[in-house]
């Protein structure tokens, strides 16, 4: 399953999505698909994008045992919103009897660059990233370098595997 997407919505509140976006939207959402009308927690999310100042991000959170899916919305002109989504793995480690629950450690990772990190590792292109963020094909370079030293991984392999060890 992706682990990042971007889709829309049009100004009826219509889901534009490719694939990627489908499949993780129906982990939490049976029957969504392109050209259908946006979940009601979705339409209520763009609603308050396109009623809010231009720029500003919704950001809606759905988890269940074992992942997480984030959804941050913005308003883009002419009743079009526009759907960041990026999966995430949540730690399922049950503590013994007697012991204290156990704290996923943070990466330090900025939400941006997180957003980078999970395209990438899903084999896209930094051109493609880019194009998907909205954001100079360099600037998912430099965000690369930032999370190469965070991480503590030399190359997008490395990246890959250390993501999915989360």
């Amino acid at each position: 399953m992706p682990r990042g997407a971007s889709a829309y919505s049009d100004p009826e509140f219509h889901l534009q999505c490719d694939r990627q976006a489908e499949e993780l939207l129906r982990s939490f959402w049976n029957g969504v698909a392109d050209g259908e009308a946006l979940p009601a927690d979705l339409r209520g999310l763009a609603e308050g994008a396109q009623t809010g100042e231009p720029g500003i991000r919704r950001c809606l959170t759905m988890e269940r045992i074992g992942e997480r899916l984030r959804i941050e919305v913005t308003a883009v002109g002419k009743g079009r919103t526009q759907l960041h989504l990026w999966r995430e793995g949540v730690p399922t480690v049950v503590p013994s009897p007697g012991e204290p629950p156990v704290v996923a450690v943070a990466d330090g990772l900025t939400h941006r660059e997180r957003e980078v990190a999970l395209l990438v590792a899903d084999g896209l292109r930094s051109r493609e990233v880019a194009e998907r963020l909205g954001i100079a094909s360099q600037t998912v370079k430099s965000h690369l370098k930032t999370i190469f030293d965070k991480l503590g991984v030399r190359n997008r392999v490395e990246l890959a595997r250390r993501l999915e060890q989360r």
